[in-house]
């Protein structure tokens, strides 16, 4: 099964953010099996709030920058 890009409920103590998710396909036991490969930030529920915040910074910015290029 495809993981989600967040993932806010398997641990007690982590929320986990991924990206760039790749399937893939193997042979394991002269059986074709899907994988997924992806990138994976580990953070602490404590400091999910810091983490929303500064994505939504980052978000207004590259609006900012998009907006203001041809000025």
């Amino acid at each position: 099964m495809m993981p989600q890009e967040e993932d806010l409920t398997s641990s007690k103590k982590f929320n986990y953010v991924r990206r760039n998710i790749e399937e893939v396909e193997r042979e394991e036991e002269g059986k074709t099996v899907t994988i997924y490969e992806y990138e994976e930030a580990k953070i602490l529920k404590d400091d999910w709030g810091i983490y929303i915040d500064l994505t939504q910074a980052q978000a207004d910015i590259d609006y900012l920058n998009m907006i203001t290029e041809d000025l």
